[in-house]
């Protein structure tokens, strides 16, 4: 059976199915914190990569053939749940949220509020350069170990595309990962790791998760996640580099 063929199935079972009532929240952080630690620790493939902040809860993505290859089908985005009243973010949030800005083209507007925070280092968010809102991840990795210090040098994190790495003057690498397509989801990752594992870690894509989720999601609504939301990724990967780099001197 492939992996396309599986899908189809996968996607029939759920036609009928009770609408999914979950912390969606809370598994989103897990599984984004659960893809961190198998892309940089153990490698990961890029289906992997772009399913990782989903990885903790199964989410058939529906699939149509579009000269013989199988791809994310663009459906109808889900609307967000009302989103809670806004708080500030913590000092180490604002450092962080300030270094993406300033990293970033002064016309570019963001979703960095407090509810898209995991803890006080990890947001999921959105950057818009004025084509339409796209994914923006970044993390910190404060435990030493935690990154591998030449991902490039694993064929499952480069993904069978271009993978640079740049040793800096205090021995830290930063490997940049050219874009991946995968079924109409185009990612690229960025990766600062210094030479105790510690580091930081960023991802832009073309797609947006709705966000706050919705506490209750439809099958229907499930395989609109992620929603295609742009062309490109928002940021070319020379592009998110400047942003690893401004967070880990934000956060040095």
């Amino acid at each position: 059976m492939t992996d396309a063929s599986l899908r189809d199935h996968l996607d029939r079972l759920v036609d009928d199915e009770p609408a999914l009532g979950l912390d969606l929240a809370t598994i989103v952080g897990d599984g984004r914190r659960l893809r961190r630690r198998r892309r940089l620790l153990a490698g990961a493939s890029g289906a992997a990569a772009v399913a990782g902040v989903l990885a903790a809860v199964a989410i058939p993505l529906s699939l149509h053939s579009s000269g013989g290859t199988d791809r994310l089908r663009l459906a109808k985005p889900i609307q967000p749940a009302a989103a809670p009243a806004e708080q500030s973010l913590t000092p180490e949030q604002q450092r962080i949220a300030d270094a993406i800005r300033a990293a970033s083209p002064t016309t570019w507007t963001f979703e960095l509020g407090a509810d898209r925070w995991d803890g006080s280092a990890d947001v999921e968010g959105t950057a818009d350069d004025g084509a339409g809102a796209g994914r923006l991840s970044v993390g910190l990795s404060t435990e030493p170990g935690a990154q591998q210090l030449h991902p490039c040098t694993d064929p499952e994190f480069r993904a069978g595309v271009g993978c640079h790495e740049q040793t800096l003057g205090d021995g830290s690498v930063l490997s940049v990962r050219d874009v991946v397509d995968y079924r109409g989801i185009e990612y690229t990752d960025v990766a600062l790791t210094h030479p105790d594992g510690t580091g930081v870690i960023a991802e832009s894509g073309n797609f947006v998760i709705p966000w706050p989720l919705p506490q209750v999601l439809t099958p229907e609504q499930k395989r609109g996640l992620p929603h295609v939301s742009r062309e490109a990724p928002t940021y070319t990967p020379e592009q998110l580099a400047k942003v690893v780099l401004s967070v880990d001197h934000a956060t040095s």
